[in-house]
């Protein structure tokens, strides 16, 4: 760890001496994309990993005049058609003199465009001789310092444990403090230094003597002769459709037809704060002409619940029952549990890519110090146990005419088969359809993967899923979705096989470039143990409607409204229904001559229980999302700013307040507070030079 800090201290220095002032990103767009995705996404998604790659993007848009089909694809813009359809147009007219010439491309709606303009640019295709000098001259560098913390005093910081009757229960600070160096040059080379400590946790005594909790750092360079791209510290992977291996970001079921088809994007430096996902060792990328080959080796310790049992010779065995990714180390438990296994993992990827198809194989060995036994319940008896493991899965992408085929194939080494094929069919801009199967046998090992479909695990679910939209002019648009389940073997809640369907649709409407309206309705049913006192468990249905009403206005360039209605009912069987209920309405400012811009949320709520909770985004400071349930009754606001000190320098503030109006406490637990609200400060300083 000494090793790690001096580095960044030496290059901080370095490059506070010699790297060049650039003008900060403008971040409104990225945003905004943002928070388009987070209204579809799952409420678990990683959006500051989301945040931090659009954010590279903008910072060094991809050239249209020299993007490969798999460079366009990688970014997350574009689907298989419109990639081909600007290749082609390339091929055919030559090089794009302007961005203006994407109008004239198929399968590219002026929606679309508007969406991918801060992303992209055009221009000169000369490569410009790289060198270290430059690498070390020319980049830019971003420092980040964070600090959030609730006014209001949790129980862990009041009251003991019942093994210390002296101190509190959280030994450390209510604050949560981050902080991120990051120099890049480029998309060629970058380098990045992570460090957080979560509230509770100790702070330079105690039990975290080097400072805090949490480190992160890694050293990349891309697009070196044949070397593609090279890592060495912490670092993501993601192959195919996320069967055999994905250990970064992943979204699941969308209204974009689109969304449903995952891209490969291999091996990618990791900038994010979860603690438990990414890998940290080494990870080399090769290419040349249509051929690649990734290999990567990791080794590091991981949280777990450790255990001893005594074998079948009488013998004390160690053992863990399961993973912990909470990345909290506060409690006398939480740190005996700290990087108590340790995980080394490797393996190697070899694709082909070509103008219209492409094809990999993922092989990938993971082994752990101490073999994991899972507690005995008929849910799981089919998980994956033991002390290693090994995945192999060939995936595939072709595009025929306005068809893209997609899919993977993944085998674990107990002889499970899990796959997922799927079709996009792309009918100019006016009509897109989608198709996926998938079928992931109850003990398949789903570990590291992440594949389409209902369930958060890859494992005993098969489905068909169909998507449409339908974008009959630049007004309006239809986006919907329906997908049936069934789940073969048992799972956590469901006492037996079961099955369930999901279906969405939503309308828009956007009459201007201000105005925009639209209203979702989502419905989910699903088979679940009765609430009934029985001998044994039976399965009843339960649905839930959600119905969503969105308004956006810009009154000017300056300031936009936005207005949010969501109603949640859940049918029950067996028990009375329930409903949830949500109000808010937002303003955003951004006035063109000032340094200041933020947004204001006030909202309303009401729910008859925790199951019929609702979810919203809301706008945060930068690098940083936050998407809470809502749940019984009451009310929250919050404020953020944002302050342009000068060039390069940012500052924010946010101050967000829940307040429950049926009860006289917030939480549980630990975590409780003795008070009916729940106030939080965040600050923010970026300063990038």
């Amino acid at each position: 760890m000494k090793t790690i800090q001096l580095l960044f201290i030496s290059l901080l220095c370095f490059n506070i001496t010699v790297a060049q002032v650039v003008p900060p990103q403008d971040d409104s767009k990225i945003e905004e994309k943002v928070e388009n995705i987070a209204n579809t996404a799952d409420e678990s998604a990683d959006l500051t990993e989301l945040t931090e790659q659009l954010q590279q993007l903008a910072a060094n848009p991809i050239n249209l005049n020299k993007a490969t089909r798999e460079d366009l694809l990688q970014t997350g813009l574009f689907s298989e058609v419109q990639a081909d359809a600007i290749i082609e147009h390339r091929e055919i007219s030559g090089k794009f003199i302007s961005l203006y010439e994407l109008q004239s491309i198929d399968f590219l709606s002026l929606e679309d465009i508007e969406e991918i303009l801060p992303y992209v640019t055009v221009g000169n295709t000369e490569d410009i001789k790289t060198t270290f000098k430059k690498i070390f001259t020319d980049g830019n560098s971003r420092l980040i310092v964070r600090g959030q913390r609730y006014l209001e005093k949790q129980k862990g910081f009041r009251d003991s444990t019942a093994s210390d009757k002296v101190h509190p229960a959280y030994p450390g600070s209510p604050w949560k403090l981050y902080t991120q160096y990051q120099y890049r040059y480029k998309q060629r080379f970058s380098f990045n230094l992570t460090a957080e400590k979560d509230q509770g946790e100790e702070f330079f005594k105690g039990s975290q003597k080097n400072g805090f909790d949490f480190y992160s750092a890694h050293l990349a360079i891309r697009d070196f002769g044949i070397i593609k791209r090279a890592v060495i510290g912490d670092y993501d992977l993601f192959y195919g459709q996320g069967l055999t291996l994905c250990t970064g970001l992943s979204f699941g079921k969308s209204p974009d037809v689109a969304a449903v088809r995952k891209f490969s994007t291999g091996i990618r430096p990791y900038t994010s704060l979860n603690e438990s996902s990414f890998k940290r060792g080494v990870a080399l990328s090769v290419g040349k002409r249509n051929w690649n080959a990734d290999a990567f080796y990791s080794n590091r310790k991981l949280d777990a619940n450790l255990s001893t049992i005594i074998d079948t010779t009488f013998e004390q065995q160690d053992i863990f029952t399961s993973f912990i990714e909470s990345g909290y180390h506060r409690t006398t438990s939480e740190l005996e549990n700290k990087n108590t296994i340790r995980e080394q993992l490797y393996g190697v990827n070899a694709g082909y890519t070509s103008r219209n198809f492409s094809a990999g194989i993922t092989t990938v060995h993971a082994g752990y110090d101490r073999p994991l036994q899972r507690s005995l319940q008929l849910y799981n008896r089919f998980d994956f146990g033991g002390k290693q493991f090994t995945k192999v899965g060939i995936d595939y992408s072709w595009l025929f005419r306005n068809i893209n085929f997609f899919g993977e194939f993944s085998r674990s080494d107990n002889g499970a088969i899990a796959y997922v094929n799927g079709a996009i069919i792309s009918l100019g801009t006016t009509v897109s359809v989608s198709v996926v199967n998938r079928n992931y046998p109850r003990d398949f090992n789903y570990l590291y993967a992440s594949g389409f479909g209902e369930s958060s695990t890859t494992r005993n679910e098969k489905g068909t899923y169909a998507g449409i939209v339908i974008k009959p002019n630049r007004y309006w648009s239809f986006n919907g979705y329906l997908d049936r389940f069934t789940f073969p073997w048992l799972r956590f809640g469901a006492d037996a096989p079961s099955k369930g369907y999901e279906y969405l649709w939503q309308i828009s409407w956007n009459p201007s470039r201000q105005f925009e309206i639209y209203f979702l309705n989502r419905q989910t049913q699903k088979e679940e143990n009765s609430s009934a006192e029985a001998i044994a468990d039976y399965l009843v249905f339960k649905k839930q409607n959600n119905y969503r009403f969105n308004l956006t206005y810009k009154i000017s360039k300056s300031v936009a409204i936005r207005n949010r209605i969501e109603w949640v009912r859940i049918n029950y069987e067996e028990k009375p229904n329930e409903n949830g209920f949500m109000i808010y309405q937002d303003i955003l400012f951004k006035p063109l001559s000032s340094p200041i811009s933020g947004s204001v949320r006030y909202g309303l709520f009401d729910t008859d229980s925790y199951d019929s909770r609702i979810y919203a985004f809301e706008n945060d400071i930068l690098y940083s999302y936050s998407i809470p349930s809502f749940y019984n009754r009451g009310f929250r606001y919050y404020l953020t700013l944002r302050y342009k000190v000068t060039k390069g320098v940012d500052i924010w503030f946010r101050f967000a307040q829940t307040v429950y109006t049926n009860q006289k406490t917030f939480g549980s637990g630990l975590d409780e507070i003795n008070n009916n609200k729940r106030s939080e400060i965040k600050l923010q300083v970026r300063y990038q030079f």
